[in-house]
C-alpha cells in the first residue's frame, strides 16, 4: 500500500484515498455476506457478492467530496437491473438472495420502503439468513430515530408523547426480534449490534459507551456516528423533560460534534446531511425559558450555527448528493413550513414562504402525484392567511385553491398530517366567514364549519389521544350551539360535552385552550337553560373557575382576562334576571375586562370588554329608576375610542353603541326630551355603503328600534306623524324576522312596539285593537317557547291592562313576572304608575 501513489483531490489527505481503497476490498457493512454461507450454493454467493460490490460503491461515493452523486446512482441502478435480469434467469432458487441484493441496491440508494420490500420477499422466498433480518433491523432502528427525532420537535407536549409511543409501539419489539435473527451475521463490530439493542433497549448510557468504542476502532463507519448523535439527542431530551439545563446543553453539544463528524466523513452521504437537518428542527424546541434562557436560538437571520440556517444548509447540502429525491425536497419544505409557524418578523415569514412554495412545486416536478408537495404548499398558504386574518381581509380565492390543491391528494396520501390541515384550513376559513360578517344555518360559513367539524373527526379517527385536537373540534362544536339560528342546539351540546371529556382525559388538564373550552361549553349550556326558561347559576361558576384555572399558566393572555369578563358579565345577568344584585359580578367583570386592557392595549378587547360592562350597568340602572346617562356615556366613548377593522367587529360596536343610545333614549323620553341626539350616534360615520353592508338583522333591529322611538316622542304633538314612523319600525322588525323569524329578542322588542303604538292610537281616538292582538299574539308564542320568561309575562300584562285596566290575567302575568325578578318592579311602576305594585 506504501507504493500507491496519492489520487487525493485538493484538500483529501492521502490516508483518506487509503481508506477508500480498503473499504473497496473489505467492504465491512450491513450487506458484507459471510464467506462460508456463499459456498452454499452459487446464486447465494453470486448475489451477495452483487450485493457487496454495490454497497461498496455506494459508500465510496459517500464518502468523496460533497457532489452531484447522481450519475453514480445511475451506475448503482443498472447494476441492479443487472440482478433483475440475471434473477429471472435463474429461476425459484436465485430468487431469494436475488431480492437480498436488490434490498441492499435499494437501502444504498436511500430507498429504504422498497429496501424493506425486497427484504420481506426474500425472507418470503425462503432466504432466511441473518443478513437479511440484519439489514431489516438497521431499516427500522432508523426509521424508530427519524420518528423520535420528529417527536421531539413537535411543540404540542401531547402530540409529542404520542409519537414517541408510537415510535416504541411499532419499532422497539420488531427491531429487537430482527436482531435475535440476526445472530450470526457479519457486520462491523460486535459493538454496534450491542448498541442497537441497548438503544432499543432504552438503555441509552450503555449505547453511548457502545458506540464510542465503535467509532473510535472504525471512524470511516458514518452509521455508528448519526446513530450516536441520535442517541445524544434522546437523551438531551429526557433531561430537558426534567428542567436538566446542562446535561440537555451537553447532551445537544455532543449530538450536534457527531453529526459533523458524520459529515466531514461522508459528504456526499445525504442521510447525513438529513440528520443534521432533522437535529435542528428538534433543538429548536428544547427551550428552557424558565432557566433564564434558551438552550439554542432559533433565529433565521444570524450565525450559521443556529438552528434555521444550519439546518437548512444541511437540506441543501443533501438535495446537491441527488435533486432528483423528491424525499429530500419534501424534508427541505416541511423545516421551512416549520420555521414559518415561528418567525421572528414579517421580512422571515415572507422569504420562508417564498422558499417552501417554490420547494414544494419542486416537489410536485419529481412526482407529480406526491402527498408532501401538495400539503406544504397548502400549509403556506393557511399560514400566510392566518397571518393576515387579524389585520387585512382575507382572500377567499387563496383559501379555495388552497382546498382545491389539498383535495388533490391521492387517498393513500391522506395521513394525519392532511386530515389536520384540511381541518385547520376550513377551521381558518370559518373564521373569515366570521369576520366578512355573521353568518347562519345554510350559509357559506355554516356549511364550512361543517366541513371542518367533519375534518377534525377524521383526525381524531386517527389519532385521539391529543387534547388539542379535541379542544379545536369542541369550539366549533359549542360555536354551532350558540348560533341564534341553529337547530339541533342540544345534540350540538352533547358531542361539545364529549369533545371536553375527551380533552381532559387526555392528560392536557393544565393547558389553558382546555380550561378555555369547558368555560365555553359551560356558558354555552347554561344559556341553553336560560333560553328554555330555566336557571343553571352554577354553571357560571364552573366557567369562572376553569378560567382561573386557565389563567394559572397564561396570566398574560389577556384573551383569557376578556372571556373572564364575558363570563362574568354573563353570570351578572343571570343574577339580574333572578331578582339578585349583580354588582359585585360587575365589579369582577370590570377588574377582568381592566386587566385584559393593560396587557392588551391596543386590541379591540381592550374597548369592548369594559364598554360592555358599563353598557350593564347602565341598563340595571335604568330598570332601578336611576339615571343611566353616566354608565351609558362612558360605554358610549369607549365604544366610540375602538378602531375595528372587520365586519363583525364593525358590527359589534354598531350594536353597543345602538344599545346605550337607546338606553339613553328611553330615558330621555321619560324626562319628556327629545330623543332624537342620542339616536343619531350610533350610525356616526357609516357610510350609505356601509348601512347596506351590515347584518340584516342588526340593521333592521336598529332602525325599528329608532323609528319606533322617534315615534313615541313625535306623537305627543303630531300624531300622523308617529303613524308613520310606527310603520317604518313595524316594516324594520318584520324585515329582521324573516331572516331570523324565531329571534325572541326581536319578537319580544316587536310586542312593546305593538303596545306602544296601541297606546298612542288610543290616545288619538282610533282603533288600538289590531295592533294589541298583534302584540299578544307575540307574547302568547313566547310564553309558549319559553313558560314564565319574566320579560315576556309583562309583555302580555301590558297589553292586557292596555285592553283592559282591570284584567286579572294582567294581575296574575304581573306578579308571575315581578315575583321571578323583582328587579322588573320599578320599570312596571313607571309604566304603569296606577297600578304597579308598592316598593319591596
Amino acid at each position: 500500500m506504501n507504493d500507491v501513489p496519492s489520487n487525493a483531490p485538493p484538500g483529501r489527505s492521502r490516508s483518506s484515498v487509503r481508506a477508500l481503497q480498503v473499504l473497496l476490498i473489505i467492504a465491512a457493512t450491513a450487506c458484507t455476506a459471510d464467506r462460508r454461507t456463499q459456498r452454499d450454493t452459487t446464486w447465494v454467493a453470486h448475489f451477495t457478492s452483487a450485493a457487496e460490490r454495490i454497497e461498496a460503491r455506494a459508500r465510496a461515493v459517500g464518502m468523496a467530496r460533497l457532489h452531484d452523486a447522481r450519475a453514480e446512482q445511475a451506475e448503482l441502478r443498472g447494476w441492479m437491473e443487472t440482478v433483475s435480469k440475471e434473477m429471472a434467469l435463474g429461476g425459484a432458487e436465485a430468487q431469494g438472495p436475488g431480492h437480498y441484493a436488490l434490498g441492499c441496491g435499494e437501502r444504498a440508494l436511500g430507498r429504504d420502503a422498497e429496501a424493506l420490500t425486497q427484504l420481506e420477499a426474500a425472507w418470503n422466498a425462503g432466504f432466511r439468513d441473518p443478513r437479511v433480518a440484519w439489514v431489516q433491523a438497521q431499516i427500522l432502528s432508523e426509521r424508530y430515530r427519524v420518528l423520535r427525532m420528529e417527536a421531539i420537535a413537535t411543540p404540542d407536549p401531547d402530540a409529542r408523547k404520542a409519537r414517541e409511543q408510537d415510535a416504541e409501539r411499532h419499532y422497539r419489539k420488531p427491531v429487537l426480534a430482527l436482531l435475535r435473527q440476526a445472530m450470526g451475521a457479519e457486520y462491523p463490530s460486535t459493538e454496534y449490534g450491542a448498541a442497537l439493542v441497548a438503544l432499543h433497549e432504552d438503555r441509552l448510557d450503555a449505547a453511548l459507551a457502545l458506540l464510542e468504542t465503535v467509532t473510535a476502532k472504525h471512524p470511516w463507519f458514518v452509521e455508528a456516528r448519526l446513530m450516536r448523535a441520535d442517541v445524544f439527542m434522546l437523551r438531551a431530551a429526557e433531561h430537558w423533560r426534567f428542567q436538566r439545563r446542562n446535561e440537555t446543553g451537553e447532551d445537544m453539544t455532543a449530538a450536534f460534534q457527531a453529526l459533523t463528524e458524520a459529515r466531514a466523513t461522508a459528504e456526499s452521504f445525504a442521510p447525513a446531511h438529513l440528520g443534521l437537518a432533522r437535529f435542528e428542527a428538534a433543538a429548536m424546541t428544547l427551550v428552557l425559558v424558565r432557566f433564564g434562557g434558551p438552550v439554542v436560538r432559533a433565529r433565521v437571520d444570524e450565525e450559521e450555527s443556529v438552528p434555521a440556517k444550519a439546518g437548512l444548509a444541511a437540506l441543501d447540502a443533501a438535495i446537491r448528493v441527488d435533486s432528483s429525491h423528491a424525499g429530500f425536497a419534501c424534508e427541505k419544505a416541511r423545516f421551512l413550513t416549520m420555521l414559518a409557524e415561528r418567525p421572528n418578523t414579517y421580512a422571515d415569514f415572507l422569504s420562508l414562504r417564498r422558499s417552501a412554495v417554490e420547494t414544494a412545486q419542486r416537489i410536485l416536478e419529481l412526482d407529480p402525484a406526491s402527498a408532501c408537495g401538495r400539503i406544504e404548499w397548502t400549509r403556506v398558504m393557511v399560514q400566510e392567511t392566518e397571518a393576515v386574518l387579524k389585520e387585512s381581509p382575507v382572500d377567499f380565492y387563496k383559501l379555495q385553491k388552497a382546498l382545491d390543491l389539498l383535495e388533490a391528494v391521492p387517498p393513500q396520501g391522506r395521513d394525519l398530517a392532511f386530515h389536520l390541515l384540511r381541518a385547520r384550513l376550513l377551521h381558518l376559513w370559518t373564521e373569515a366567514d366570521l369576520q366578512a360578517g355573521s353568518w347562519r344555518v345554510g350559509s357559506k360559513g355554516w356549511k364550512h364549519q361543517e366541513q371542518a367539524i367533519e375534518a377534525y373527526r377524521s383526525a381524531l379517527a386517527l389519532e385521539e389521544r391529543v387534547p388539542a385536537y379535541w379542544v379545536r373540534l369542541g369550539e366549533l362544536l359549542v360555536a354551532r350551539a350558540s348560533n341564534s339560528t341553529a337547530k339541533d342546539v342540544d345534540e350540538y351540546l352533547d358531542q361539545a360535552g364529549m369533545a371536553v371529556s375527551h380533552a381532559m382525559e387526555g392528560g392536557g388538564t393544565k393547558a389553558p385552550e382546555v380550561w378555555l373550552l369547558w368555560a365555553h361549553y359551560e356558558v354555552a349550556y347554561a344559556l341553553r337553560k336560560r333560553a328554555q326558561g330555566e336557571t343553571a347559576p352554577s354553571r357560571f361558576e364552573q366557567a369562572e373557575h376553569h378560567l382561573r384555572n386557565a389563567l394559572l399558566n397564561g396570566a398574560y393572555n389577556p384573551t383569557l382576562h376578556h372571556e373572564l369578563g364575558l363570563v362574568l358579565l354573563e353570570h351578572a345577568r343571570e343574577t339580574w334576571e333572578h331578582g339578585g344584585d349583580p354588582s359585585t359580578l360587575l365589579q369582577q367583570a370590570e377588574a377582568a375586562q381592566a386587566q385584559a386592557a393593560k396587557l392588551a392595549p391596543t386590541l379591540d378587547l381592550g374597548k369592548f370588554g369594559p364598554a360592555a360592562v358599563h353598557a350593564a350597568r347602565a341598563e340595571y340602572a335604568w330598570w332601578r329608576g336611576a339615571d343611566p346617562t353616566e354608565e351609558a356615556e362612558r360605554a358610549d366613548a369607549l365604544y366610540s375610542q375602538a378602531r375595528p377593522f372587520f365586519r363583525t367587529r364593525k358590527e359589534q360596536q354598531f350594536a353597543g353603541r345602538m344599545k346605550v343610545s337607546h338606553l339613553l333614549a328611553r330615558h330621555l323620553l321619560e324626562q319628556g326630551r327629545d330623543p332624537e341626539p342620542v339616536l343619531k350616534r350610533p350610525w356616526e360615520g357609516i357610510s350609505v355603503l356601509g348601512q347596506i353592508s351590515q347584518d340584516p338583522v342588526l340593521r333592521h333591529r336598529a332602525t325599528g328600534a329608532m323609528f319606533g322611538l322617534r315615534a313615541r316622542y313625535v306623537a305627543r304633538t303630531d300624531p300622523e306623524k308617529a303613524e308613520t314612523e310606527f310603520l317604518k319600525a313595524e316594516k324594520s322588525y318584520e324585515e329582521a324576522l324573516k331572516v331570523e323569524p324565531s329571534n325572541r329578542e326581536l319578537r319580544l322588542e316587536e310586542g312593546h312596539l305593538f303596545r306602544e303604538w296601541a297606546v298612542v292610537r288610543k290616545a288619538a281616538k282610533q282603533d288600538p285593537e289590531p295592533l294589541l292582538s298583534k302584540g299578544l299574539a307575540l307574547a302568547d308564542a313566547l310564553l309558549k317557547e319559553r313558560p314564565n320568561w319574566p320579560e315576556a309575562l309583562l309583555l302580555r300584562a301590558a297589553i292586557l291592562r292596555t285592553k283592559d285596566p282591570a284584567s286579572a290575567q294582567a294581575r296574575e302575568d304581573r306578579d308571575a313576572a315581578l315575583k321571578a325578578n323583582a328587579n322588573l318592579a320599578p320599570g312596571w311602576r313607571r309604566q304603569f304608575p296606577e297600578d304597579g305594585p308598592p316598593a319591596p
